[in-house]
């Protein structure tokens, strides 16, 4: 049966086809009427950080040949423009929101004793429940790393992008009013599916603007996951240490607090009354209450506010969706114009590139090689590193949510064997806790820095350094197991952060640039999904039964995987170092 239109459906891609074909070459004839920009020289070389001279191949495996080739023209005309206002400022926002992926992760950390604790006065028979918390999140991290990319294939980067912010926000409002554990677990649940949803998409939207000589500060970014774990606690220590009951040496009863304030009534009370009173005090001397345990929400309301505030921030910088994925999408008119406004906002010479120049391509590849080429999209991806290289990738990202989680647990428990006694919010005062917080944060500041540095030298590049890294990673959770003091042991978690990081940095930078715009995004959901899905699986282990494995086998288990993972790095088909990413 015909559509309205009176074309059969069997015959509308092949008239569509046609129509575009005219139209490229329609475009092509009237580029060579037209005076045409001036272009580059032909041996014009650009290199990367170090000098290494930077390819933008027009044949990229797992993209079809059209988009490849205009993905060249494109990476060219990046190149060409160099590094302005535009892409500078588009770094800052995509990191910001790194940083707050770190920020609302570090956020569950803080206030989870606290909640738990209150948790106790609504469901007493239940003892505590914090590492429920950590669950929800997980499985919340675990559906957005997936959903949120998939979605970004679909309806774009800018949108995404967006979106994942408001809901951060607006989570850490609902949730700092929860008057139960139970609902503060589903919110736990919508912040942890914006946050893994938003640190993959920044990723691909700061990719896909850059020109190829500044990727590296994909990695670079990394800095900032640090940098929110730092404010996180700095902010979260002043309000729990000054408005919360506590756990532990700092256990304050909700009956002392009460005590303390003056509830007093005009006239004198009868006994009775008085004995009531009492006897009420008495009863709740175990528990605490919402009225003395407000810093956990305060946290919150705090980082809900922040969050809503860098999300209004956004505005005032002219965000656009961006040029590869319009490429990708086939809007090359729009592809076009954008890296025209890029030019002039930059304020710099404007760009030779022009419509026509994508027409040209489309008139002079031969449609039915593309047909030929077409593949679904897990055909893209197994197609750009082989089933055994996308093999090796997901075993990086699987062992990257595992391992790090187990081996913390355990070795604390292994440590416990032999006198040193865990650091947590039951055997410690706040200020000491919080200050072991601020220091490991600190550590993983420099971790991505040393690792963007690395990745760009001649000798190195994205699979020598993540091999050398993830000895380095092997080695210290080995010997953390040595540590027989609280000092020794803050030492080891500082260099684990260190490297944890800069792994993290690294693993990210290589995913986003190996895979077409085509299938970044799909790419990047199946791979992020991988690294949470095995995050949860950690969770759930140390939640449920944190001594299921005797002595310290975690610990040297997760040691010895990463010492592996040095040669799967190095097995890895492809090393994206100076190569333009289609």
């Amino acid at each position: 049966m015909a559509d309205s239109d009176g074309i059969t459906p069997a015959s509308k891609p092949r008239n569509i086809e046609a129509q575009s074909a005219f139209a490229a070459s329609t475009l092509v004839a009237d580029f060579e009427k037209a005076p045409q920009p001036k272009q580059p020289a032909a041996d014009t070389v650009y290199g990367n950080l170090y000098g290494s001279a930077i390819e933008t191949p027009d044949i990229h495996a797992g993209a079809d040949p059209v988009f490849a080739a205009k993905a060249q023209l494109l990476n060219k005309a990046l190149l060409d423009l160099g590094m302005g206002r535009y892409q500078w400022f588009l770094w800052i926002i995509t990191s910001a929101g790194w940083f707050l992926d770190s920020f609302w992760t570090m956020s569950f950390l803080i206030i989870g004793p606290a909640a738990s604790n209150e948790a106790q006065f609504f469901y007493a028979s239940e003892g505590n429940r914090a590492a429920f918390l950590f669950v929800s999140m997980y499985v919340g991290l675990t559906v957005g790393a997936t959903a949120w990319p998939f979605m970004a294939d679909a309806l774009g980067r800018k949108w995404i992008f967006t979106s994942t912010l408001v809901l951060m926000g607006m989570g850490g409002l609902v949730g700092a009013g929860m008057p139960a554990f139970t609902g503060l677990c589903v919110v736990g649940f919508v912040v942890g599916f914006a946050v893994a949803g938003n640190q993959a998409v920044d990723a691909m939207v700061l990719l896909e603007t850059l020109p190829a000589s500044h990727q590296y500060l994909v990695a670079l970014q990394g800095v900032f996951w640090g940098l929110g774990q730092l404010v996180a606690s700095a902010v979260g220590w002043a309000f729990i240490a000054l408005w919360t009951c506590g756990t532990g040496p700092d256990e304050e009863s909700t009956a002392e607090t009460y005590a303390s304030k003056a509830y007093s009534h005009s006239g004198s009370g009868s006994s009775s009354s008085s004995g009531s009173s009492s006897s009420s005090s008495s009863g709740s001397s175990s528990s605490c209450h919402y009225v003395s345990n407000k810093g956990w929400r305060y946290v919150w309301w705090t980082f809900g506010c922040i969050t809503l505030f860098l999300y209004l921030c956004r505005f005032m910088f002219p965000l656009r969706e961006t040029p590869k994925f319009l490429l990708a999408r086939r809007r090359d008119a729009e592809a076009t114009q954008l890296v025209k406004d890029i030019a002039t906002y930059n304020k710099r010479q404007q760009t030779w590139l022009t419509e026509s120049s994508f027409a040209r391509i489309d008139s002079t590849i031969d449609a039915e090689t593309v047909e030929a080429q077409r593949r679904t999209r897990v055909g893209h991806i197994l197609a750009t590193l082989k089933p055994m290289g996308l093999g090796l990738l997901l075993l990086l990202w699987a062992m990257m949510g595992l391992t790090f989680p187990l081996h913390k647990t355990y070795l604390s428990n292994y440590l416990a064997v032999h006198g040193v006694s865990a650091v947590n919010p039951t055997t410690v005062t706040t200020p000491y806790l919080f200050r072991q917080y601020l220091w490991v944060a600190l550590c993983a500041i420099p971790g991505p820095l040393v690792a963007a540095v690395m990745i760009e030298a001649k000798w190195l590049g994205r699979q020598r350094s993540g091999a050398i890294f993830a000895v380095l990673t092997g080695l210290f959770m080995l010997l953390s197991g040595v540590s027989r003091s609280h000092g020794a042991l803050l030492g080891f978690e500082c260099v684990l952060s260190f490297l944890y990081y800069a792994d993290l940095a690294i693993l990210t930078i290589y995913t986003v640039e190996a895979f077409a715009t085509t299938v970044r995004g799909f790419s990047v959901g199946v791979l992020g999904g991988t690294w949470r899905l095995f995050g949860l699986i950690a969770a759930i282990i140390t939640t449920f039964d944190s001594t299921a494995i005797a002595g310290g086998g975690a610990v040297w288990f997760s040691g010895a995987i990463w010492i592996v993972l040095a040669g799967v790095w190095l097995a890895l088909p492809v090393d994206t170092k100076a190569k333009a990413a289609a």
